[in-house]
């Protein structure tokens, strides 16, 4: 359709802001009016990735998912999330991280097609979507395999080769049902249980996932008030060496007792902590928490204290240790941070760099549940730790169980060798205890010894004393 080209004028300082108004009342009649179209398709094209944006998304979607067009069939929805992007950037920097997804852009253009009813969009950062038609169950793992075929193969740069992994979440659409809307977010929450998963790398939209949300929304408010009424608190529990079975240090251990849900396991409201970046207001009480109670102790018992990956990549982790101690007056070599292998891999040379400058303060790092992550013996070899904790999982099944017997045997050789000391979590029975002494375990921890304890009860059975005032 041609429209007047008063109209276009007005169009054009209206709905086109690609065009600067002021510049186009100059133009001839004929320029003007290709100054108004042809702006509008670089507005729906993502100049970085040269697929079309966000807001072609929204056109596409409005023009396809409509009840009116029921004859198109069933639509598949793909939301595509770069994981660990932000690392990348961090570590590499943005040209990097921009070169990377111009690469990958052009991958995911070249592997869907138009004539089929495909589509891809990116919406910015680390985030694409993807639409496909199907009338068979074969189209979709087809459509699946290509996009992940364009996404996993290493992009090729100056310095090396860098591969990006990436989670998807699926949600289907017919007939009308569910609004576009609605359609986003069910496959955001896909998305999401793919990326949290740690195990698969895909997941399609199921109406449970709906109360999931609910429910995690509902911690996440609640979780925001629990510092500020006094909700958390701290249990201790005892480190014992082996050879004496003497105490020589507490896990600092978090509890959270809510008026009305009563007990919350740390295995619930943790990772929704993490994930709603709460983590770090409660990780700080935590660490001075524990810090001013060991800091009351007539013992010079270490006070163990375990770190997010969240808090550990994302917060100025030495900063807040060095503050803590000086507030508290806690001898910095009394003090343990408890790391797992998956928080340091995230990032291996900040990581290297944040641990350098906690122990150049005269702090005590330990790798927690050692075995159960990447195990890397890279890891034990370019970081000096202070202690590897043997997961509670080898230690409970040793007893039946010859692997997890060579297991622990092999990590016992290891600290032996490097002359690190080794702490078995979760010991519970006298076998187990003499199993661990006669492989030459340093030291223990679990309900044998020691069940956690409030603060006032660890003084009250006399397992610490307190500094007389």
């Amino acid at each position: 359709m041609v429209y007047p080209v008063e109209a276009l004028s007005i169009a054009g300082l209206v709905l086109s802001p690609c065009v600067s108004g002021a510049a186009y009342f100059g133009l001839h009649h004929r320029t003007r009016r290709r100054a108004v179209l042809a702006p509008r398709s670089d507005c729906l094209t993502d100049a970085l990735t040269g697929l079309p944006n966000r807001q072609a998304l929204s056109n596409w979607m409005d023009k396809n998912l409509s009840a009116r067009r029921q004859h198109v069939g069933r639509i598949a929805l793909f939301m595509i999330d770069l994981d660990r992007f932000k690392e990348i950037n961090d570590e590499r920097g943005h040209s990097t991280g921009d070169e990377i997804l111009r690469v990958l852009g052009r991958r995911l253009r070249h592997s869907v097609d138009a004539k089929r009813g495909e589509f891809i969009a990116h919406a910015g950062g680390d985030k694409f979507f993807a639409f496909c038609s199907f009338s068979n169950h074969r189209i979709v793992p087809d459509f699946l395999a290509r996009l992940r075929r364009a996404l996993s193969r290493p992009v090729r740069l100056q310095g090396g080769r860098v591969t990006v992994r990436a989670n998807f979440g699926v949600a289907f659409w017919a007939d009308g049902v569910p609004s576009g809307e609605t359609l986003l977010v069910r496959a955001e929450l896909a998305m999401n249980c793919a990326r949290n998963s740690g195990q698969q790398d895909i997941c399609y939209y199921d109406p449970a996932m709906d109360q999931v949300i609910r429910n995690r929304l509902n911690i996440v408010d609640e979780l925001r008030y629990a510092v500020a009424r006094q909700q958390f608190s701290l249990c201790y529990q005892a480190q014992k060496r082996i050879s004496d079975k003497k105490i020589v240090g507490f896990e600092a251990l978090l509890r959270w007792e809510h008026p009305m849900l009563g007990a919350v396991s740390p295995v619930v409201f943790i990772p929704v902590a993490e994930e709603s970046g709460l983590i770090q207001e409660i990780g700080e009480w935590v660490l001075r928490t524990a810090c001013h109670a060991a800091s009351q102790w007539e013992q010079p018992y270490r006070i163990s204290v375990n770190v997010s990956a969240e808090q550990f990549h994302h917060h100025d982790l030495p900063g807040l240790v060095r503050d803590v101690l000086e507030t508290t007056g806690l001898a910095p070599s009394r003090l343990e941070l408890e790391l797992t292998e998956t928080a340091i891999f995230t990032d291996m040379a900040r990581a290297t760099a944040i641990l350098n400058e906690l122990k150049a303060m005269g702090v005590s790092i330990a790798v927690d549940d050692y075995g159960t992550g990447h195990s890397s013996l890279g890891l034990i070899r370019d970081i000096v730790f202070d202690r590897i904790k043997l997961d509670k999982l080898f230690v409970q099944n040793a007893l039946g169980n010859e692997t997890d017997k060579a297991i622990i045997r092999a990590v016992i050789f290891l600290g032996r060798s490097l002359q690190t000391t080794v702490l078995a979590e979760g010991v519970e029975t006298e076998e187990q205890f003499a199993f661990l002494a006669d492989e030459g375990c340093d030291e223990i921890q679990g309900f044998l010894l020691s069940r956690p304890l409030p603060h006032d009860l660890l003084v009250a059975a006399g397992k610490v004393s307190l500094i007389a005032e």
